[in-house]
């Protein structure tokens, strides 16, 4: 699952940020924390390019629309789980994609006081 993606066309979303209740322990989802995703679906947009057409494309409008709405209304214990729950929902709307998707949690509560940890997961495409 983690094998490197083949170069080709992609739409992406750098720096999508929200407030989620994702954590390990209980104390750190109860709270809200602030989490930031970039995302890069892989897939040919030769059509949009001779069309000029949203539907020939990846709207990511409709992927950061997905994003958020995973983000703040669901709760999850690992950002592997959340990135996997995001990556689902978008390959049900474009299941030809491939993604790579990075999550980042922001001011975690780690020795350190890194400014971020995160993840980075790539998926290939459902279809």
């Amino acid at each position: 699952m983690n094998r490197p993606l083949a170069p080709r066309d992609s739409v992406f979303v750098r720096g999508l940020e929200f407030e989620g209740n994702h954590g390990y322990t209980a104390a750190e989802r109860r709270g809200t924390r602030r989490f930031r995703v970039s995302i890069a679906l892989y897939a040919q947009l030769n059509a949009a390019a001779r069309s000029d057409k949203l539907a020939d494309t990846i709207d990511y409008w409709k992927v950061s629309e997905i994003i958020v709405g995973v983000g703040t209304q669901s709760t999850f214990k690992l950002l592997e789980a959340l990135a996997g729950a995001m990556a689902s929902k978008i390959q049900q709307l474009y299941p030809r994609a491939e993604l790579e998707i990075e999550i980042e949690k922001l001011a975690p509560p780690c020795p350190g006081v890194p400014q971020a940890c995160g993840v980075r997961l790539q998926f290939p495409a459902a279809a």
